[in-house]
């Protein structure tokens, strides 16, 4: 008898059509919360790229030598300007310029630290000029190779 009634109610195509739009439904609920699911496990993961910025900002300050005037640049959007002092496993000394006292900060609170263009005192300023000589070098001893050639070949 069960078969009758299900044979009678497939050939009615009304019930064919109701029967598909909620398989569909079903289909698309399912995902929704799959998605939804998914998106609550990438919210828990969040604090694992935090740990990696503090390593990469760890890593570029132990490029710096202690005393490199650097600037720093805060989570909380502030900048201040200092040298640099000891490094610790999860934090760092600095001297800011601003005031002269010693600040110990975690390598998470930084966004980004450079090297500082300012120079404090006279004779302090860089000496690479060397870098700019030696292209113009090139270039002149290319040239007077060339007019060289010319007027061999002439």
């Amino acid at each position: 008898m069960n078969s009758v009634l299900t044979s009678f109610l497939d050939s009615i195509p009304s019930f064919r059509r109701r029967k598909s739009f909620i398989h569909i439904f079903a289909a698309l609920a399912l995902a929704f919360f799959t998605l939804l699911a998914a998106a609550q496990l990438a919210q828990a993961q969040s604090s694992a790229p935090l740990d990696k910025h503090a390593r990469r900002i760890e890593k570029r300050l132990t490029k710096f030598r202690q005393g490199a005037y650097l600037d720093f640049e805060f989570r909380d959007s502030s900048q201040t300007f200092g040298s640099l002092g000891t490094l610790s496993a999860a934090s760092f000394q600095f001297t800011d310029a601003d005031n002269n006292k010693t600040q110990t900060h975690l390598y998470a609170d930084l966004v980004q630290v450079k090297k500082a263009k300012e120079y404090i005192g006279e004779g302090s300023e860089p000496r690479h000029h060397v870098r700019l000589l030696v292209p113009v070098l090139i270039g002149a001893g290319a040239a007077a190779a060339g007019i060289a050639t010319y007027e061999a070949v002439r």
